[in-house]
């Protein structure tokens, strides 16, 4: 559900800047005919304007994300970095209650830990 509503931002945030360009391309187009800008000011005008949608559209996406992972945080979900120290914790304790040396393996870098003397079954 909160996926949802993250993507509605984000393609909202989409429209609003394709929406600008085509407002833009016309307002270009209207003052070129009127002679009040030529060709080439227009396209110079454009470009600055894209330019600033594109950092605006950037902006939206890191507010959203912000807000997705603030609400997260406030519902108490657990980060992927959370459940990585859940699971690490849990290998060193069953290699104490077991005698066998501790799974450190991250399943997303593929790094394996070697545990510390304290960590290191005794």
């Amino acid at each position: 559900m909160i996926s949802e509503l993250m993507e509605k931002v984000l393609l909202l945030g989409v429209g609003a800047a394709s929406l600008t360009r085509d407002k833009i391309d016309d307002l270009v187009n209207e003052l070129v005919k009127r002679g009040q800008m030529t060709r080439e000011e227009g396209e110079v005008f454009i470009r600055d304007a894209s330019g600033r949608a594109r950092a605006e559209s950037v902006n939206i996406k890191e507010m959203a994300t912000d807000t997705y992972q603030d609400t997260l945080r406030a519902m108490g979900v657990a980060t992927r970095d959370h459940v990585d120290e859940l699971d690490r914790r849990i290998s060193v304790l069953e290699a104490k209650v077991y005698g066998t040396p501790p799974n450190l393996e991250e399943s997303q870098t593929g790094f394996v830990a070697t545990p510390t003397e304290e960590e290191a079954p005794s």
